[in-house]
């Protein structure tokens, strides 16, 4: 029988953004403090793609209508 998932406890970040914190925070040993790192530099990247991708739909800006 597989264990159960634990639904209070977040995924994990993704890779490219453990890795990124991890080269950061080099010196810190602290997993935890590494996840929240990633986790902070991985929704940074996603604002700057909503914003990059909403200059664009915009009408008044001359995107898609």
């Amino acid at each position: 029988m597989p264990a159960e998932i634990d639904a209070s406890q977040p995924p994990d970040p993704p890779g490219w953004a453990l890795d990124q914190a991890a080269r950061d925070l080099d010196d810190v040993e602290d997993r935890s403090q590494i996840v929240e790192k990633a986790w902070k530099i991985a929704r940074e990247a996603q604002q700057l793609h909503d914003e990059r991708h909403d200059e664009y739909d915009d009408p008044d800006q001359g995107g898609e209508g």
